[in-house]
């Protein structure tokens, strides 16, 4: 359908409609306020990397004699990440019949746009950090969490242990059936970096992976998780929080101001919490943030979940289902993850609207028909995995569905 540019609009309205979008969304969306942030700018391409040095090994023994100059120096490595910006927007039209009112006048047409807007990001940054993030199940269950050292150096696209004696397809099969592994040693090449793993040779004790950007050693460590088995009994709890939050302290997570944590969780996880009694032992001693947004905060644990009505939600086997029985609960530190816009639009995300008219086109004979068009060029990375606890739960289904 042919579009033709605006040009009875008044520029003072289009701004004002702009700003009225933008100034809600950053009041109410919840992701980006706890991303790091950067713009590329022009020339720079569509490819950002983040540099990271790895941790260098401690001392253990007291080693230095008198001549001193003799110690080799240990090399300050760095791991990289990268991240390549892309395209995400809409078309909305209206018609004249709608509503006997300029567009641009009426506060509902700003507020289902702000809607649309808030509601995709949430959720684009809700999968990439619950997809790209140390996964942790919420019963336990050692058949389908496991921990491995790696006995083989392999390839940028393997992990290799014979720690890993399980049968054939077990961590995975494709992209769309898969489990989840992450580098667990800080010590070694792509520490903090998570993937997919897509097939899993028994015969080889080999996971194949998305790439990393370093060859591992036989000093990596990997943590593998499939939802496999999770169902909707196996709901949140303060157990399993507890267990989340002793993973940040022994990965040395960074805080947010007042040492607390973050993370996401649904209205049906949610229910589910505030029916664990333990929970209801100590909430009477438990104060926070009672809302951020538009969304209500829980604290538990020294971490502030903040409920939003759509998480990321997958099928046991990894597939993305918005029904599926995992629910993706990430709970993480400052510092694991980026919002990274073209150097474009004045929120975090680099929204830019055009506004399309009622002139006569292919498409518009009549004159009845508007447009509003938004879009952003950006890129949404983890930048710490061993940061970022993705807790992998059931949950009760909700008597009231949208």
């Amino acid at each position: 359908m042919a579009q033709t540019n605006v040009t009875t609009l008044d520029s003072a309205i289009q701004t004002k409609f702009i700003k009225d979008v933008l100034d809600g969304v950053k009041g109410e969306i919840a992701f980006p306020r706890f991303a790091s942030t950067i713009s590329m700018e022009k020339g720079g391409g569509d490819t950002v990397r983040w540099n990271r040095i790895r941790r260098v090994p401690r001392q253990t023994s007291f080693n230095l004699s008198e001549n001193s100059s003799t110690t080799t120096p240990k090399a300050l490595t760095t791991d990289k990440i990268e991240a390549s910006i892309g395209y995400v927007g809409d078309s909305l039209s209206g018609t004249t019949a709608s509503k006997f009112v300029s567009i641009l006048q009426d506060s509902a047409y700003k507020e289902a746009v702000k809607d649309q807007i808030i509601r995709t990001f949430e959720y684009l940054g809700l999968k990439q950090i619950s997809l790209y993030s140390m996964h942790h199940r919420v019963d336990n269950d050692s058949t389908y969490e496991v921990n491995a050292d790696a006995t083989s150096a392999g390839a940028t696209t393997t992990a290799i242990s014979t720690d890993l004696t399980q049968s054939d397809h077990h961590w995975g099969t494709s992209a769309a059936a898969h489990g989840y592994i992450v580098q667990t040693n800080p010590e070694a090449p792509n520490y903090g970096m998570a993937g997919l793993v897509t097939e899993f040779a028994a015969s080889t004790d080999t996971c194949t992976v998305a790439t990393w950007p370093q060859v591992n050693t036989t000093d990596s460590n990997f943590h593998l998780v499939r939802g496999t088995a999770l169902a909707a009994t196996d709901d949140i709890s303060v157990a399993a929080l507890a267990r989340v939050a002793g993973a940040h302290t022994k990965f040395q997570s960074k805080r947010f101001k007042g040492g607390i944590l973050r993370g996401f969780i649904t209205p049906e996880q949610e229910a589910d919490l505030v029916q664990d009694s333990t929970y209801t032992n100590i909430r009477q001693y438990v104060e926070g943030l009672k809302e951020l947004g538009r969304y209500r905060v829980v604290r538990i644990h020294g971490i502030e979940l903040i409920v939003v009505p759509d998480g990321y939600r997958e099928d046991v086997d990894g597939t993305e289902n918005a029904s599926g029985v995992v629910f993706n609960t990430p709970i993480f530190g400052k510092d694991t993850y980026n919002i990274t816009k073209w150097n474009n639009g004045s929120d975090e995300f680099g929204v830019k609207f055009d506004f399309v008219g009622k002139q006569a086109d292919s498409g518009n004979y009549w004159r009845l028909n508007w447009w509003i068009n938004w879009h952003a060029m950006c890129a949404i990375a983890t930048l710490d995995a061993c940061g970022i606890v993705n807790l992998m739960t059931g949950a009760t289904a909700m008597p009231m569905t949208l």
